[in-house]
């Protein structure tokens, strides 16, 4: 039972570190934004073609769609139920909530 249950386990630096130094002087989409949204919206098989959720998220345009509707800052930042099972760390939410501040440039 207790291999099942690591298995499930997820790392959190916030969680295994304590507070983690996070700059978000300079937010990029390609430095910052995608990594977090591919590790935890495309490689799960959630956003991706023929995934289960709807949406695709694998360039920046297609995630640029659901940030211009306000789907993705409702869902992420105010519902907080995206993603689903782990929630994303107070870093990753500050660098997202920066990038949509300063008007979510692909950059």
């Amino acid at each position: 039972m207790a291999l099942v249950l690591s298995s499930c386990y997820k790392d959190n630096e916030e969680y295994l570190y304590g507070e983690v130094d996070c700059d978000t002087t300079t937010v990029s989409f390609n430095k910052d934004i995608f990594p977090i949204i591919d590790m935890n919206c495309t490689v799960t098989g959630c956003h991706t073609a023929g995934g289960t959720a709807p949406g695709t998220f694998e360039n920046y345009n297609q995630i640029k769609a659901k940030v211009d509707d306000g789907e993705f800052k409702n869902r992420v930042l105010i519902s907080k139920d995206m993603p689903p099972g782990v929630p994303l760390s107070d870093c990753q939410i500050l660098h997202i909530t920066k990038w949509l501040d300063d008007g979510a440039p692909n950059n």
